[in-house]
Order: C-alpha cells, then sequence, then structure tokens
C-alpha cells in the first residue's frame, strides 16, 4: 500500500508530462540545442517532485526516512540493483513498523492514567462539572427550550479531538443522530443541553469505547473530548 503512493504519484506526473510533450517535429528541434542532461533535468524535476511529496506523505505515518540513504538505493533499484526486499517484503516490513510504533505511542499516551489525568484536568476549569457517571461538561453558551429526550433525534455539528490535540471526528456541516444511539457518555451529554446551545464535553473511556477503542480510530482507554452545537431537537412524533 505504501509502495503504490509512490507509483500512483510518479504516474499521475508522467501522465501529466507525456500529455504536454511537443510534437516530434519540435522535439527533434530541441535535441539538435540541448545536450541530454537538460532533458533529464527537466524529468528529475517531475519525478522529484512526486517522489519527495510521496516521501512527506510516508513521513506523517510515522515513518523517519533519511534521504541521503533513499537517494542511493534507489541509485541502485533504478540500475537494475536489489535492496534485498520483494516488493510484497517491503510493503509488510513498512506496515509492521508504522504497527509497532502506533501501539507504543498509544500505550504511553492513551494509558488509564493519563486519560483519567486529563479528564481531571478538564474538570478542575472553572465552570465544569462532573457528572456521577464520571462525564466532564461544560456549558459555552446556554441555549434555550427543552432538553432533548432519550427518544428524540438532534440535528449538531461538533468536533472530537484525542487527549493530543488530534481530530479523530470533525462535522462539515449539521448531522442528525438518534440520542440513544450513541455511546452512553455522548448521550448523556447531550440531554444535559438546549438548542441554539454550543457546549464541551469529555467522554471518559468507561463511556465511550472502553478499554479496547475502535481500530484504527480511537486508541484503547482514551478520552473523548467534543465541542459541540446544538442546532435542533427533533422530538419523536407521538401516536395520538
Amino acid at each position: 500500500m505504501r509502495r503504490l503512493i509512490i507509483l500512483l504519484a510518479a504516474a499521475v506526473c508522467m501522465g501529466q508530462f507525456t500529455a504536454k510533450a511537443a510534437p516530434a517535429a519540435a522535439t527533434d528541434s530541441l535535441a539538435s540545442v540541448n545536450d541530454g542532461s537538460r532533458l533529464t533535468e527537466a524529468v528529475a524535476t517531475i519525478l522529484g517532485g512526486a517522489l519527495s511529496g510521496s516521501v512527506d506523505n510516508i513521513e506523517r505515518l510515522g515513518v523517519k526516512v533519511d534521504r541521503k540513504l533513499l537517494i542511493s538505493y534507489l541509485d541502485n533499484v533504478i540500475n537494475g540493483g536489489s535492496t534485498g526486499f520483494t516488493d510484497r517484503e517491503a510493503d509488510a516490513y513498512i506496515d509492521e513498523y508504522i504497527t509497532q510504533q502506533r501501539d507504543a505511542y498509544y500505550k504511553t499516551t492513551f494509558s488509564a492514567e493519563t486519560q483519567k489525568a486529563y479528564c481531571d484536568s478538564i474538570a478542575a476549569i472553572e465552570g465544569v462539572v462532573t457528572t456521577p457517571s464520571g462525564l466532564v461538561f461544560q456549558t459555552i453558551v446556554e441555549g434555550e427550550g427543552v432538553n432533548p429526550a432519550a427518544n428524540d433525534r438532534v440535528s449538531i455539528t461538533y468536533t472530537g479531538r484525542l487527549s493530543d490535540g488530534s481530530v479523530f471526528d470533525e462535522t462539515d456541516g449539521p448531522v442528525v443522530f438518534d440520542v440513544e444511539r450513541l455511546v452512553p457518555g455522548f448521550t448523556e451529554a447531550l440531554r444535559m443541553m438546549k438548542p441554539g446551545g454550543s457546549y464541551r464535553f469529555v467522554v471518559p473511556a468507561s463511556l465511550g469505547y472502553g478499554a479496547e477503542g475502535v481500530p484504527g480510530a480511537i486508541p484503547p482507554n482514551a478520552a473523548l473530548d467534543f465541542t459541540l452545537k446544538l442546532l435542533e431537537v427533533i422530538p419523536t412524533p407521538t401516536n395520538d
């Protein structure tokens, strides 16, 4: 999968280059006044930019790349040499490295102790309340009207962050949820809100995704820090 990032980027750029290539007559004319080094510089500009961007993307995944070594290895491969990896082995090696780095980060950053400390730090802010269940709740702007009932639906916008500040979920616009079909902490928080209000609440793991988390999205033991605006409460129709 990682290897495809590089291959696709290079293919796209080469496709753009081909689409803009000069007619044969013009190419012959250029060849008569320029040596091969100028043409190679042009190709290097295209492929180098694509490769640099791909390396940047890979490093964002937690893979530190020594660019000087990379250039030497690429030189070897381009000239028919081998790194000692097959394509499949290289892909698997990178995936395993990323998994190990992520798991090590999760273990230290999202331990039960650090997450409790995070909840406690937010709870200590003036005006924040902690409910008996452990939900940490703050009113930023109080709304007006009736709190949502468990069987109502709500229209909301929100941003969800982890304790390290990273965003794990965010709305582009209003979304509608059933109040009772959410993790317990989210449901409890919604029932404390009023339409038009803005709120912040921190859901401890015990009221969220627990010690297992959600693979690829929510780390084990993670507290979930939401800022949310309740736009509308949509009552459940009654059968009169």
